[in-house]
């Protein structure tokens, strides 16, 4: 056991037990001078005035320009651009821009092929053309007419008839031909309110003969073939 006392180390004797017996032990003296050194005023300030040493910067915080659009925003929305409007308007951004996003893409599956694979199949229908399988473009209706007719199958003829006007609106783009598509949708596909009327007044006559618990006569058919031909005159055909 070591006491310093004015640089001077003085030692104290212990005593230990050995057996039954108390017995001391024997230590040296140091008696070596301690020296204490410290730096000069000088170096100290010198030192700690070297800009190396200096670690710590104060950088200002700039804002960016969406921190800038958001604190606009919050003030148009809000009226002032406070911590919880900036946050808000931050929301709103997300959320709009999400719901952008979801459209787009029912837009995009709609167009493409992929939406048959969540669509149901649709059923045939009064108005929908599911079991005509050719292209449209490769039929020749002048002749599928005129060989419904030399069978004198007035109901066929009227059908390819009416298929004939759906594929010229098609073709001059006043609607988008699918053999899905009913003449509802037809309907509203039409943007002239003429053509419109018109439409409607043809499907009505294609539905009562085809599906008329009545036989069509070549009388019958003729009547109302003239107001298909009209129909190919209005649309400049």
């Amino acid at each position: 056991m070591f006491l310093i006392f004015d640089a001077q180390v003085f030692s104290v004797t212990p005593t230990k037990f050995v057996g039954n017996n108390l017995t001391k032990t024997n230590h040296q003296i140091d008696s070596s001078d301690i020296t204490v050194i410290s730096p000069s005023k000088e170096k100290e300030t010198k030192l700690f005035s070297d800009s190396k040493l200096k670690y710590q910067k104060n950088i200002a915080a700039q804002e960016g320009m969406l921190q800038r659009f958001l604190a606009w925003l919050a003030e148009k929305l809000f009226g002032n651009a406070g911590y919880d409007n900036v946050l808000t308007a931050r929301k709103i951004i997300i959320w709009t821009i999400s719901i952008g996003a979801m459209i787009f893409l029912i837009w995009l599956l709609s167009k493409s092929e992929m939406v048959s694979l969540i669509k149901p199949k649709p059923k045939a229908t009064s108005f929908n053309f599911i079991d005509v399988v050719e292209d449209l473009n490769k039929i020749n209706f002048e002749q599928k007419i005129k060989a419904a007719l030399k069978e004198e199958d007035y109901r066929m003829a009227t059908r390819w008839t009416y298929l004939k006007i759906l594929f010229l609106l098609d073709k001059n783009k006043l609607i988008e031909f699918a053999s899905y598509k009913t003449n509802i949708d037809y309907k509203y596909e039409l943007k002239n309110k003429k053509h419109q009327a018109d439409f409607v007044r043809l499907s009505y006559i294609y539905e009562f003969i085809w599906y008329g618990k009545f036989v069509v006569s070549s009388k019958d058919y003729s009547e109302r073939e003239n107001e298909f031909i009209n129909f190919e005159k209005e649309l400049g055909v």
